[in-house]
């Protein structure tokens, strides 16, 4: 395990190529790890994760582009005896052609620091069952390595890149062979490590759910390039990964951590009947297959879904636009700004929006314009927007129709979330305190909004 008191590496990717033969895996791909963060890359298969990995490990030469650590290049300035003293990687793969035992293999991590005559010294040793008991292979000291099922492998692979004693440590898909039980107890030690040691991670996962709860940041590939970067819900959001995966997905609120939590969406199988949840996932089902709207158990129709104006802007409420849409329901925007990716969003679903001119403060038309829009909806649904004193008369238009009867619901909109986003003198705050006195409803995100939504349908 990594010795307290080494300083973590940081890791610069800058415009990377990659290429096998004639086939660009890679394309210009740039990204920064700070010294002691936990990051993630996700993407689909074939989007180049495990190829970078190769790149930044002089595994792989690179057609362009350069790979640093701490400002050191990797391929021009550093041998690779220096690589293994500060690198440690976990492969996808580790082929075993060899009849070593367990312990014998986890020892191999200290190559780097032993000399030809030296010889393993008693801190060596001290390390390799550190390691060991670390990842829970100790009890597998005596047997072979071949012998061993996929996930008992894993862990060894794992133990032994510990004994490395890394300063940076990559990971290509280290649960895949692992059960839920061995999953959470290898991350929660990766956790362990960057916390408490200051490790540096990079973790190539496929289980976004994971990656979520686990990684400070997250790189989205697609295609060879860096789709998104930045903060689990900055990256996991249905627009980011409609656009790499090609699948339609709600995203939700992780019950315990607050973290993304990704929900697949079949194109195949019905929905439940019965619930708040599943009444809306069936709506989202509908839209993300194309079928037609489904009969009830007597063979007419479901009433139509509530139609719902919702007050977006600041690139706050995207995600939420194209889920509710995806899910049939009736909507109004605005006002946003011209330009604004919420505004984007809008214009590619094919929603109204009430527009304001780019940089523009929101101005009575437009704010009269929004109002009459809610008085036309069953709903008004305010995302997570950042207000100030351009856009803060928004609220006031909300609080009227919540006082004139509109069911009124706020993503994110507890004092404290709202508090944070609040740059209008506290208006905006003493406008939410207002609503929520007034009947508003608070929900945590996407999931819970369809949810919300479906409730309104139901009352109409």
């Amino acid at each position: 395990m990594s010795t307290p008191g080494r300083r973590p590496a940081g890791l610069e990717i800058n415009q990377l190529t990659v290429a096998y033969g004639d086939r660009r895996v890679l394309e210009g791909v740039s990204l920064t790890i700070a010294p002691g963060e936990f990051v993630g890359l996700v993407g689909p298969n074939a989007s180049g994760k495990s190829t970078l990995l190769k790149a930044a490990t002089r595994v792989l030469r690179p057609v362009s582009g350069r790979v640093l650590l701490d400002g050191q290049d990797v391929w021009r300035e550093m041998s690779l005896g220096e690589m293994a003293r500060s690198v440690a990687v976990v492969p996808q793969d580790f082929p075993v052609d060899f009849p070593f035992t367990v312990r014998e293999t986890v020892l191999m991590g200290r190559t780097p620091f032993v000399g030809r005559l030296r010889g393993e010294q008693p801190a060596d040793l001290a390390r390799v069952r550190q390691a060991m008991e670390s990842t829970e292979t100790l009890d597998l000291s005596d047997r072979l390595i071949g012998e061993l099922a996929g996930g008992e492998r894993q862990r060894v692979v794992l133990a032994k890149a510990l004994a490395q004693d890394p300063r940076l440590l990559l990971l290509d898909e280290p649960t895949s062979h692992l059960d839920l039980s061995h999953q959470v107890d290898i991350l929660d030690l990766l956790l362990g490590l960057n916390r408490e040691v200051g490790l540096t991670l990079v973790i190539v996962l496929h289980d976004l759910n994971l990656a979520a709860m686990y990684c400070d940041r997250l790189f989205l590939l697609g295609g060879g390039r860096l789709a998104a970067e930045g903060s689990p819900a900055d990256v996991l959001t249905p627009a980011n990964l409609q656009a790499v995966y090609g699948s339609r997905v709600l995203v939700g609120r992780h019950p315990i951590y607050g973290c993304p939590q990704v929900t697949l969406v079949s194109r195949r199988r019905p929905a439940a009947d019965q619930g708040d949840v599943p009444v809306a996932g069936e709506a989202f089902l509908r839209a993300a297959t194309g079928a037609a709207e489904a009969p009830d158990a007597g063979g007419r129709g479901k009433s139509a879904p509530a139609r719902i104006h919702v007050v977006a802007g600041g690139g706050s409420s995207a995600g939420l636009l194209e889920c509710l849409a995806a899910a049939g329901y009736g909507l109004t925007v605005g006002p946003v700004n011209a330009g604004d990716s919420d505004w984007h969003m809008a214009r590619t679903l094919g929603v109204e929006t009430v527009t304001v001119p780019p940089f523009s403060a929101v101005d009575r038309e437009a704010v009269a314009k929004a109002a009459a829009a809610m008085g036309s909806s069953d709903a008004v649904l305010v995302g997570p927007v950042p207000f100030g004193r351009g856009n803060v008369a928004v609220l006031e238009a909300v609080l009227k129709a919540a006082r004139a009867g509109r069911q009124v619901a706020l993503v994110n909109g507890g004092p404290e979330e709202v508090a944070s986003r609040d740059f209008a003198e506290g208006r905006a705050s003493a406008l939410t305190a207002e609503l929520l006195a007034a009947g508003a409803t608070t929900l945590s995100g996407e999931s819970e909004a369809l949810a919300w939504a479906a409730r309104m349908g139901e009352k109409r």
